[in-house]
């Protein structure tokens, strides 16, 4: 019995120590090339570019395993997702917007397990995980995405992070805006409305996590979604 027990213990101890000392060189990075108000430095970013590389393939190399928990799940597919994100930019860099990009989010930017993957594949992994709260943690690279976190996601800390990155972005009155009579939301809420229910679920969420003063009543409209690139020295 204690055998039964222990060896699963000590696989998903091994894994964790395993991915955060992988995910330090990510950190590393973010700290370096993330300014505190979300701005990007591509620019310098790309020309250390190979460091984003060997951290995209030291994530290839160790891949989820059945033991892992959802929370590492979760977290491993949301850093891979801003990794690779990021790292298609530096390979187009200069740009003014990712959608200079062909097929920027089809395009491979991952392997793993033999199997090739484009930014919307990795994306709809994490919506099979039904969390809404993942898409202010995905960093698209646009003035009106949610900002690029300069901390890395762990699956010790993956709820206080998502509840954090969800209120920034909710909160952030140059992508949502919320009166009484009126919200005007992101456009992620249109693309992605049926991972936030019915419309009374997605107005839950809103109180919950962004403004009371809204309610059945309030009407609701879509703000634009501005995809120039979110650049800054």
């Amino acid at each position: 019995m204690f055998y039964k027990v222990f060896v699963p213990l000590l696989l998903v101890i091994c894994g964790a120590n395993a991915q955060r000392n992988i995910h330090e060189r990510w950190e590393q990075q973010l700290e370096y090339f993330v300014a505190p108000n979300g701005l990007v430095n591509y620019k310098e970013w790309q020309k250390e570019q190979h460091a984003l590389r060997a951290y995209l393939q030291a994530l290839e190399d160790h891949p989820p395993q059945t033991y892992w928990t959802t929370a590492n799940r979760k977290a491993y597919w949301i850093n891979t997702f801003n990794a690779a994100t990021i790292a298609k930019v530096l390979e187009h860099y200069p740009l003014q917007s990712v959608k200079d990009i062909d097929l920027f989010r089809d395009t491979v930017v991952f392997r793993i397990n033999n199997q090739s993957m484009g930014l919307k594949s990795i994306e709809n992994k994490l919506r099979e995980m039904k969390d809404p709260r993942i898409h202010f943690a995905l960093h698209r690279a646009a003035v009106s995405s949610p900002d690029l976190s300069r901390k890395v996601y762990r699956s010790n800390t993956l709820e206080d992070q998502l509840e954090e990155a969800t209120i920034k972005f909710l909160k952030d009155p140059d992508k949502n805006k919320f009166q009484e009579d009126i919200g005007r939301l992101s456009q992620l809420f249109q693309w992605y409305c049926e991972d936030f229910g019915p419309p009374n679920g997605r107005l839950t969420f809103l109180q919950k996590y962004a403004c009371s003063v809204i309610g059945e009543k309030t009407k609701f409209q879509y703000l634009t979604f501005d995809w120039r690139l979110n650049e800054g020295l």
